[in-house]
């Protein structure tokens, strides 16, 4: 006789065979990303057949998905925390988007890393915003863009964004210790010393003290969880639009005493900045107004 299945798996099955529809994906497609056949794919969606743990998995990363972060959707779902056509929407919306990638050749030479790295690294900080927003709304708390003050955010951000490079460089990077220079130690070539700045919508990276080297600098929007922004306005998920790289002496930074902050402030000068290359673009939350040109990074 079968083993009962748990309630948590009967939410995980749907929340599977959902992502599958809405993806617009054929049973054969998702049983050979996954690597099982199309009958065992359909059984389990008819929740006829449970999945082992390892198929499971399989079937999560066909969706390029972790089965922790379901498992946890699910958890939610059924303890009743989160509403499941919720949980359905939140999945769809952090996608990889290869498509918003540029510059390649540049972002290997400064970097070392490629377009799929820098790709999963961004979905590698999505999905530690998601997971920590799921337990934040769940206990009745706004999601973290809404609960921290936006420095404090910027360098949240930036830690998560720089572990997901160390972890998806393929051994090229290593995490440094907080508050040390670089941000990210090189293990092996062609991997250099990296500093990240992070940036709120149209702010310039800045930093205490200018350093020179090589930069990774990230800009962000605040928009909703369904993947809108409007310039206008803020919401309270994370979405990055800007990546750039380059090197940057000490002469390129302009050093100020602004209101707030802690000390001096050493800014990337407007024209140094602009002419970094440009590796990542995503035009759905540029905070410029693109369509008359006031972007300056595309060129």
């Amino acid at each position: 006789m079968d083993e009962p299945r748990h309630p948590i798996v009967d939410v995980l099955l749907r929340l599977l065979r959902t992502l599958r529809v809405k993806q617009g994906l054929t049973l054969e497609e998702v049983a050979d990303r996954a690597g099982i056949h199309r009958t065992h794919l359909g059984l389990i969606e008819r929740m006829e057949r449970q999945p082992t743990l390892s198929v499971a998995v399989q079937i999560a990363k066909s969706f390029d998905l972790d089965l922790s972060d379901l498992l946890l959707k699910a958890e939610l779902i059924q303890t009743g925390k989160l509403r499941e056509e919720e949980a359905f929407r939140d999945l769809f919306v952090r996608i990889e988007k290869p498509e918003c990638l540029r510059n390649l050749e540049l972002l290997e030479l400064h970097t070392g890393l490629s377009g799929a790295m820098l790709l999963k690294a961004i979905h590698g900080c999505y999905t530690m915003l998601d997971t920590i927003d799921s337990e934040l709304v769940a206990n009745g708390s706004p999601p973290i863009g809404g609960l921290v003050e936006l420095a404090n955010l910027s360098s949240m951000v930036g830690n998560m964004v720089g572990g997901a490079i160390a972890e998806t460089s393929e051994g090229l990077y290593a995490r440094n210790k907080p508050h040390h220079y670089p941000d990210l130690l090189p293990l092996r070539d062609p991997a250099k010393n990296l500093e990240l700045k992070m940036a709120l919508e149209t702010n310039k990276p800045k930093g205490h003290l200018p350093k020179a080297g090589t930069y990774i600098t990230i800009r962000y929007v605040l928009g909703d969880r369904a993947g809108t922004y409007a310039r206008k306005t803020r919401g309270n998920t994370v979405w990055i639009w800007e990546v750039k790289v380059g090197l940057i002496n000490i002469g390129d930074f302009d050093i100020s005493n602004t209101e707030g902050d802690s000390g001096k402030t050493a800014v990337i000068k407007t024209t140094v900045f602009n002419a970094m290359p440009l590796v990542y673009f995503d035009p759905s939350f540029c905070p410029y107004d693109a369509r008359r040109g006031s972007y300056p990074g595309l060129n």
